[in-house]
């Protein structure tokens, strides 16, 4: 029996630390936080009335996409739970206002000129641009490296701003001049060349997908699945240490107290690099196991699903969530379907009268909320992210009043609905410091070099959102992979 250190407590570090106990290896897992579940948390609302709803304040779904996902929640004992979103929808903000998001697409890009809602979202001319393109040379537009070299070649401006973008800068606060498509979708420029048309290759890439919504959740929300993870594990034998961070360094692992602050400080003018807290113990791993350890600790193996325990971390995307919960039976018609994307202000200057990055209805998106919450009450969820790009989420320095006052302002203006003040029950709010996107352009560089230093170490494994992808679908597989290659050392 190996004994493994699992660095890390998101969904990647407790999915890997059931997996290994599964397969009779000793575990160790520490968190740097105070919990576990990464960027999954839940948040409870509660009215005046005392009625409450909890809700997800972070990763609310996932996609259905290679189904690794659904057959974990299978095996927790969640499988009957599994509920997809409404048909309702999604919009967009411009500055020639609301428009509906059109059905069909990948990432935003158009698979087909006849789509539903198409022509009202890009226009006439949008639309002649997406039926041009399939007689297009294959070879315009190939050898982009960025998302928006290679729509904008394809399409132009048009497709991008309004379609793109604005699903882009939603799910990972990005740019799609600062993306590479390769790693956010690969295979793209691949069909492509099959396909003969970006949007014969994104068609060609729908039809395989599975029937139903693109994304699913877990009724009572995405933290049931963290909270079955960790009873799992618990059950299995894992130990579970939180306010914990382990840094490699050489043959040795050092496990160090974490800071209070841990999390925060990146995005507050602090240096990114990662700051050492107090010793707890120094543990020789792998070939040196056999050496001396403060407090008899040894490793075989290391499982890192958290960049910063290899003594570098990339400078965090901060985020914040917030969610409202208002009395408002005029949003019982679900003006926006389950929500809004918002058109970046450069591209429409007038959009500028919105902060926020995103808005999901989540009472209009999810039945069970929907249920939860009562006749005439709704969740609303409200995404801010940095004004420049490295920087704070515009809403971090804001007291709960002033964002109050701002959260309900772009509600108002996105579900084309006026919320009053006296009309919100309850606010919760959540910063988060995001894994700097795997799909950011030049990232893909860094993670090769990190993984060529790894691939040189039998005893150390690394998987997760930083360097595997942003979503579940990504990170599940890649921890499968990652715990086979444990055991098989």
């Amino acid at each position: 029996m190996a004994r493994v250190l699992v660095v890390g407590g998101g969904v990647a570090g407790l999915a890997a630390a059931r997996r290994l106990a599964l397969a009779d290896q000793e575990v160790v897992l520490v968190e740097a936080g105070d919990r576990l579940g990464g960027m999954i948390q839940s948040a409870t609302l509660r009215a005046p009335d005392d009625a409450t709803a909890t809700i997800d304040i972070g990763a609310e779904a996932f996609a259905v996409r290679g189904g690794a996902v659904e057959r974990l929640a299978k095996e927790l004992g969640l499988g009957d739970e599994i509920v997809e979103p409404s048909a309702l929808g999604s919009w967009a903000h411009g500055a020639e206002g609301p428009y509906r998001m059109p059905a069909g697409g990948l990432t935003g890009i158009p698979g087909d000129p006849g789509a539903e809602g198409l022509a009202a979202a890009i226009g006439d001319e949008g639309v002649a641009a997406v039926r041009a393109e399939a007689e297009l040379d294959p070879a315009i537009g190939a050898e982009a490296d960025s998302l928006a070299e290679l729509v904008r070649a394809r399409f132009g401006d048009r497709v991008l701003d309004r379609l793109v973008a604005p699903v882009v800068r939603g799910v990972y606060s990005l740019d799609p001049d600062a993306v590479d498509h390769r790693v956010l979708v690969p295979r793209l420029a691949e069909r492509l060349r099959e396909e003969g048309s970006l949007s014969g290759a994104v068609a060609a890439m729908r039809s395989i997908a599975p029937p139903g919504a693109l994304v699913r959740t877990v009724r009572g929300g995405m933290h049931r699945l963290v909270q079955a993870l960790e009873d799992e594990c618990r059950l299995l034998g894992v130990e579970i240490r939180l306010g914990v961070r382990a840094r490699l360094e050489g043959d040795r692992v050092l496990l160090e107290q974490a800071p209070a602050d841990h999390g925060v400080r990146a995005v507050r003018g602090r240096a990114p690099g990662v700051e050492t807290g107090p010793l707890l113990l120094s543990a020789p791993l792998g070939e040196c196991r056999d050496a001396p350890a403060s407090d008899d600790e040894r490793f075989d193996r290391i499982l890192i699903t958290a960049e910063s325990a290899l003594g570098h971390t990339a400078p965090p995307v901060s985020t914040e969530v917030v969610a409202l919960l208002v009395d408002a039976p005029e949003l019982d018609a679900h003006p926006r379907g389950t929500g809004v994307l918002v058109a970046d202000a450069d591209a429409d200057a007038d959009a500028a009268d919105v902060e926020a990055k995103a808005l999901t209805h989540a009472s209009a998106k999810w039945p069970w909320l929907d249920e939860a919450v009562g006749d005439g009450r709704h969740v609303v969820r409200l995404s801010y992210g940095p004004t420049v790009e490295g920087g704070p989420a515009r809403t971090l320095d804001l007291d709960d009043a002033a964002l109050r006052e701002r959260a309900l302002r772009d509600a108002s203006t996105l579900l084309g609905v006026e919320l009053r003040p006296e009309q919100l029950l309850d606010l919760a709010r959540q910063h988060w410091c995001i894994p700097q996107p795997a799909a950011r352009l030049g990232r893909r560089d860094e993670l090769d070099r990190v993984r060529t230093a790894i691939d040189a170490r039998p005893d150390v494994e690394v998987c997760g959102t930083w360097c595997d992808g942003t979503g579940l679908a990504h990170v599940i597989p890649a921890v499968d992979a990652a715990v086979a290659r444990v055991i098989a050392q």
